[in-house]
């Protein structure tokens, strides 16, 4: 029976998949990603003076990881009977993050934000109108409100979450983008993490309290695990139906005291947290309805909480690209570079070039300038080790190494200031 659920699930994704293409909300989304990876790609022009990943390999990617990840979340709905009754308030979230992007900061268009505020809104209007103390009922533009699901939209919200924190994972660092900034008043190196994804998604939709004529496909006698609000625990004969969703994830960060990838797993851990947090408390909400209020604070809440406690630590920790004028430290190299094809990488710092020693720029351009056509160089790496590396080009000149640096003046590039 299990299998079956597999299979169903697997072949009503690939249908589900296959049918987004034609729809205009798959090709807002498809332009939505690419103006923002073209953005990227005028970054990397102005960092590195060439383009190192191009849109249309971030857009591959990125489609290809939220198909997955959508596959893998829709198959867990089905199997576990994750259902929902109805989702009347996601035009109010989709309203409600538009707003808070236009009115605070753009950070402020994850639905954790919009689907907690909207939840804890309705709960509050719902207690008010119940109690007789002020008739929601009678008011238009509030009795919309009295309507919402809050187990569905605030499972959707852990659900979505918890595909960004896996997503997050394996693919958050793949593209990262050198920049610089300023941190007490001096010139620091680090990297933009940008990454967004399409995710096609099927959710389990109540149809019908009693059966309906057409192919159903039975279910175990636990099954569905999660069920809508207001259903009677008897829902034996209740016919659910896979009905498409799309959503657009986007994570948006930097790193200053840590490498991309170490960043991006503690990022995506505190996420994942998050995500079953949030899932445990709606849970628990079925059973004892004051969790409905908790699970609706702590949304919004914890994931400010995630946001400001990580940005506090990128202030306070030491920065891993400084000048500390003992030798060169490497925030990334150049395409096709020499510095990359003598395996040159982040974190390195170089301490001699040709058996003499350099501590800045000015030294490495005095012996590039007598080098000729042959180089060795000393290398720290980021675990303390001293690794000798060795080029030669016997056709042309060497020139420039190709290495992305910490600049000691910001007059020529672009810095966000963190001060």
């Amino acid at each position: 029976m299990i299998l079956r659920l597999i299979w169903e699930a697997i072949r009503n994704y690939a249908q589900v998949v296959l049918s987004f293409i034609f729809e205009p909300i798959f090709w807002i989304m498809f332009f939505i990603l690419f103006f923002q990876y073209k953005r990227l790609e005028s970054i990397q022009k102005d960092v590195y003076g060439v383009v190192k990943y191009k849109k249309m390999e971030m857009m591959a990617s990125s489609l290809l990881a939220g198909i997955l990840s959508g596959m893998f979340v829709s198959i867990l709905i089905t199997v576990f009977g994750i259902t929902f009754g109805r989702l009347e308030g996601a035009i109010f979230i989709i309203i409600l993050s538009l707003l808070l992007v236009m009115l605070f900061d753009s950070h402020f268009i994850c639905l954790s934000y919009s689907g907690g505020i909207i939840s804890l809104l309705s709960l509050i209007l719902n207690f008010l109108n119940v109690r007789g103390i002020v008739n929601i009922s009678q008011i238009p533009i509030l009795r919309s409100f009295l309507n919402i699901d809050v187990t569905a939209i605030l499972i959707l919200v852990a659900l979505l979450h918890l595909v960004e924190s896996i997503l997050m994972y394996f693919d958050g660092a793949r593209f990262p983008v050198p920049m610089f900034f300023r941190k007490n008043n001096k010139i620091v190196g680090g990297f933009l993490l940008t990454r967004f994804w399409i995710i096609p998604l099927m959710i389990l939709i109540l149809l019908s309290l009693t059966p309906v004529s057409g192919d159903t496909i039975p279910t175990p006698d636990w099954w569905p695990l999660i069920r809508p609000d207001g259903m009677p625990k008897d829902l034996q004969d209740a016919v659910f139906s896979l009905t498409p969703l799309f959503a657009i994830l986007g994570y948006g960060d930097f790193t200053i005291s840590r490498l991309p990838k170490q960043k991006v797993k503690e990022s995506s851990l505190n996420l994942f947290i998050f995500s079953i947090t949030l899932f445990v408390l709606v849970v628990l909400s079925m059973k004892i309805y004051v969790f409905k209020y908790i699970a609706a604070i702590f949304s919004p809440v914890f994931h400010e909480f995630i946001i400001v406690l990580n940005r506090k630590k990128e202030k306070t920790l030491d920065s891993l690209w400084e000048n500390t004028y003992d030798g060169i430290k490497i925030l990334d190299v150049v395409p096709n570079s020499p510095a990359e094809k003598m395996g040159i990488e982040t974190g390195d710092k170089i301490i001699a070039i040709n058996n003499r020693r350099v501590n800045t720029l000015y030294d490495a351009k005095v012996v590039l300038d007598e080098a000729d056509r042959y180089l060795w160089i000393d290398v720290v790496k980021i675990d303390g080790k001293v690794k000798s590396l060795e080029y030669y080009n016997y056709q042309t000149e060497i020139g420039s190494l190709g290495i992305i640096t910490i600049p000691q003046e910001d007059g020529y590039i672009p810095v966000m200031d963190l001060d």
